[in-house]
């Protein structure tokens, strides 16, 4: 089989909306032994553990303008241990990311994603909640400007009983720009008392944009509290009446409403210095349409 062939298109319902094969085009990359096509194009799968009863923070930046950036982990988080992982992805090549994670009995994971979009761009995670009393807080934000791709795709399987789950993901995309969101949470039958809130919000800023959502609940228990939306649309227009009425210029009242509706996914809980670089990366790019550029230390690691 050819490499071209091997690769996803929208034929794919997990990729039906990010055709990675048009995406790659011409371009040939070796093929390795894995789950899936991101793991096969990764140089190797890192696996990490966080270990029980400790904190950990893992920060990762993605930043390849010119190079195919396929990341794979694969992590376990201890009994009563708690992981947060916060990704920015500002490079605009391919950058291809899978993580797929197991909890132990009240282990706690926090993920955050920033994602620019690039030519494609695909945050995947695979959450398996294989403890009691786990807790999974899984947010994002999106912002796609013209010519990029953002696609965030995920899936949280509840195989124990009484875990929680939250996930909050908001995006925008300007004309030209392509938002992607899919979210799976599933249910076993054994995962009895899970508490499960799934939640997707897009601006369309201007005609041309796209925004592809699909949130899923698959439930297989009878003791559970679960919801799932979505809801797709334009700005506020009466707050953005009641802001200019107060003296704030359109052009700044729009970027104020969209900046306080993106930070909203921000997870509590970060070290400030990190907060600020976030915010300031949605600064960046509604005031210039453009990701920041990279970090002069474009490090990532578990802290």
């Amino acid at each position: 089989m050819s490499f071209s062939a091997e690769l996803p298109t929208r034929r794919n319902e997990a990729w039906k909306y990010s055709d990675l094969r048009q995406a790659v085009g011409n371009e040939r990359h070796a093929l390795r032994d894995g789950r899936d096509i991101i793991e096969r194009l990764a140089p190797g799968t890192q696996r990490l553990e966080a270990a029980p009863g400790k904190q950990h923070l893992f920060v990762e930046r993605m930043t390849d303008d010119r190079h195919m950036d396929a990341r794979s982990f694969d992590w376990r988080v201890g009994a009563g241990a708690e992981l947060t992982r916060v990704v920015i992805q500002t490079g605009e090549a391919l950058p291809l990311s899978v993580t797929r994670v197991r909890l132990a009995a009240g282990a706690k994971y926090k993920q955050f994603v920033l994602a620019f979009g690039a030519r494609l761009a695909r945050i995947e995670t695979h959450v398996s909640v294989e403890g009691e009393g786990a807790e999974v807080t899984m947010n994002g934000a999106y912002l796609a400007g013209a010519g990029r791709h953002a696609d965030l795709t995920s899936v949280i399987e509840h195989k124990a009983p009484s875990a929680v789950t939250r996930q909050l993901i908001k995006g925008v995309a300007r004309k030209g720009g392509r938002g992607v969101f899919q979210g799976k949470i599933i249910v076993e039958r054994v995962a009895q008392k899970t508490d499960a809130r799934q939640h997707h919000q897009g601006l369309l800023l201007e005609d041309g944009a796209e925004i592809f959502a699909k949130p899923e609940l698959m439930i297989h228990a009878d003791d559970v509290q679960c919801a799932h939306g979505n809801t797709a649309g334009g700005l506020d227009e009466r707050a953005l009446f009641y802001m200019r009425s107060r003296g704030v210029p359109e052009a700044e009242a729009r970027a104020l409403l969209i900046e306080a509706f993106l930070a909203e996914t921000i997870p509590d809980g970060l070290p400030e210095a990190l907060r600020d670089e976030l915010v300031a990366a949605m600064q960046t790019w509604l005031a210039t349409g453009k990701p920041p550029a990279p970090a002069a230390t474009d490090e990532e690691g578990m802290v």
